[in-house]
């Protein structure tokens, strides 16, 4: 059975938006083995719907913005705590600690939810509660994965106040950790704030591959230390992948963060 015009044009929209470079008419032709008559005239057809866009100094195929303004409109019209809710009962039933879903604000991590460990003690992290990106392991997720030109901006201007014996007070250690979490998929806080919880929190992406979210799994480290906590760090990020997926999102990949271009 042929191929329909919208497969057809899907499939050009496609390799247009994973190519590394915009494609010219050429290229296209290579990319989507369709011959130079039928691509022309969907070329047109996508152009002229605002799906494709013709960049006549480089001779090459972009994006529309059709399709930016209907992704932006469906971001904007959801609610990632409600989206998130089902993976941070899961998270809690499974780890029986406490998880809360944290957003970034400046330079801080603003908390939205809290869903209590089920042999609940005194919380210290309630909804509204702000933490310092520097001495959290929301903070540090979040940080990680944005690119690096960001993070020396985010960084010249930061101060390094300590809370504890274990906070991070230098933008080099923070590096350090950064590369850490890149490395291993996740971020950990070992009493760097209060004297007495540990954490480890995941990054949720949206379309643009930004971190726009956390899921975090804390407790107080007498009954639960952090290398005890670490164990739940495969299903942390078994999680924050299906949320990340849920919207649609994408997580940058590692040469994007660093700058590196082919």
């Amino acid at each position: 059975m042929q191929s329909s015009i919208l497969e057809k044009i899907l499939g050009i929209l496609t390799v247009v938006s994973e190519a590394k470079k915009p494609h010219t008419f050429s290229e296209l032709l290579t990319a989507t083995g369709l011959n130079k008559s039928t691509l022309h005239r969907l070329l047109a057809l996508s152009i002229q719907n605002q799906l494709l866009q013709f960049d006549a100094q480089r001779k090459a195929y972009l994006l529309g913005p059709k399709l930016f303004n209907l992704v932006s409109s469906a971001h904007r019209g959801y609610d990632i705590q409600v989206i998130a809710l089902d993976e941070m009962i899961r998270l809690n039933k499974l780890t029986r600690e406490n998880v809360t879903i944290g957003v970034p604000v400046g330079s801080e991590v603003v908390y939205l939810r809290v869903m209590e460990a089920l042999h609940a003690t005194r919380s210290v992290s309630q909804p509204g509660l702000r933490e310092q990106f520097h001495c959290s392991a929301s903070g540090k997720a979040l940080t990680a994965f944005i690119p690096d030109t960001e993070i020396q901006a985010k960084l010249a201007e930061h101060e390094f106040t300590r809370y504890t014996a274990n906070t991070i007070t230098s933008a080099s250690k923070f590096l350090q950790a950064l590369d850490e979490v890149r490395v291993n998929g996740y971020a950990s806080n070992d009493r760097e704030e209060y004297e007495h919880y540990v954490g480890i929190s995941a990054p949720i992406f949206n379309y643009l591959h930004e971190p726009i979210a956390v899921l975090n799994i804390w407790s107080p480290h007498q009954r639960c230390p952090l290398d005890k906590l670490r164990r739940w760090a495969k299903e942390l990020m078994i999680s924050t992948h299906h949320v990340t997926k849920l919207i649609g999102g994408t997580a940058p990949s590692i040469e994007d963060l660093k700058g590196h271009t082919n």
